[in-house]
């Protein structure tokens, strides 16, 4: 009885520490370990990117616990609350952020612990902010995104260079291409020829050119020697000038204005017949009687000249006759 006794209890004892082997190898194998103290925090995530049960939390870089939990909250909203624990030892202040990161290029998701700098902490249990870093592909889309442009920028630009190419190699274009290079070389030849004119014209005209150009610096030597009577005749120049500015010009130009204006007004009293000249002008019998007592006063002269005793008569009784009645006695004589 007493052997029977010993057996069952050793197949139980086996049996107990089998389970709680079993039981310590399986949260081993999950990341738990049983006989480490552990405070339980959560942090509320949009999206969590293929986080999973027993990913990693870190804490600059060294695991200090890993994901207990994944669950959609009660609300409704869509967003996920992860429940996840950490060694015990480790205090989280209450600035403290729970960001998603990737570990490996593989996408593997873990829990990175940034401190804060507060100097108050959390209570176990507390839901910490959340954060989620860019994913890899977030990153390269990110990094590409300027190679992008650049690309989409040199396909516009080999887009407008085969257009380009597409318009070069066009007939029409080809002959105008054609036409314009022909153009330019017979320009060239033009600005040859103008070359080689212009060189002959040099080697003939040498000598005259020579003359010229001593002519020009006998011209400026001129200068320079009468350069105080250019001076001085500039002076004066700059006298006179002076002189008519300070002339009271204004008043000149007034009067004659008025001159003219006087004789404008003169002219139109001779065209509308008003006064002497204006009426011999304009009054045809003025002008012919005038012009009769001109013929009568002239004929009056000559006869005058030729008989001036009809018109002169010394008396010295007789100072009352005139020639006139000389004339009648003589005739009746």
């Amino acid at each position: 009885m007493k052997l029977s006794f010993s057996r069952y209890t050793s197949i139980g004892l086996v049996v107990v520490i089998a389970i709680i082997g079993l039981v310590w190898g399986f949260n081993f194998l999950k990341g738990r370990n049983l006989f480490v103290k552990e405070n339980t925090y959560s942090a509320i995530y949009g999206r969590i990117d293929g986080l999973e049960k027993s990913s990693a939390v870190m804490l600059n870089g060294l695991k200090i616990g890993q994901v207990r939990d994944i669950k959609f909250l009660n609300d409704n909203s869509g967003k996920i609350i992860v429940d996840f624990a950490i060694k015990d030892e480790i205090k989280l202040n209450d600035s403290a952020v729970a960001l998603i990161v990737s570990m490996d290029l593989m996408g593997t998701k873990s829990i990175e612990l940034i401190q804060g700098k507060s100097t108050k902490y959390h209570k176990i249990g507390d839901t910490l902010k959340s954060k989620l870093e860019f994913s890899i592909k977030d990153q390269v889309s990110i990094q590409m995104l300027p190679l992008k442009l650049k690309a989409e920028e040199l396909m516009l630009s080999l887009d407008s260079v085969l257009a380009v190419f597409t318009y070069i190699f066009n007939e029409n274009t080809k002959d105008n291409i054609s036409k314009t290079f022909t153009s330019i070389k017979m320009t060239i030849q033009n600005l040859e020829k103008t070359s080689v004119s212009l060189d002959t014209i040099m080697q003939t005209e040498k000598g005259k050119l020579s003359r010229i150009f001593s002519n020009i610096e006998l011209i400026s030597s001129n200068l320079r020697n009468n350069n105080e009577q250019i001076s001085l005749i500039l002076t004066n120049f700059s006298n006179i000038s002076d002189t008519i500015v300070k002339a009271d010009i204004g008043k000149t130009i007034r009067n004659a204005n008025k001159a003219l204006s006087d004789i404008d007004l003169m002219l139109g009293k001779i065209k509308r017949g008003e006064g002497t000249i204006g009426m011999l002008a304009n009054n045809d019998t003025l002008y012919n009687n005038l012009e009769t007592a001109t013929l009568n006063l002239n004929k009056l002269l000559i006869d005058i000249q030729k008989n001036p005793k009809r018109y002169a008569h010394f008396s010295l009784f007789d100072f009352g006759g005139n020639s006139v009645d000389k004339e009648k006695k003589e005739t009746k004589n």
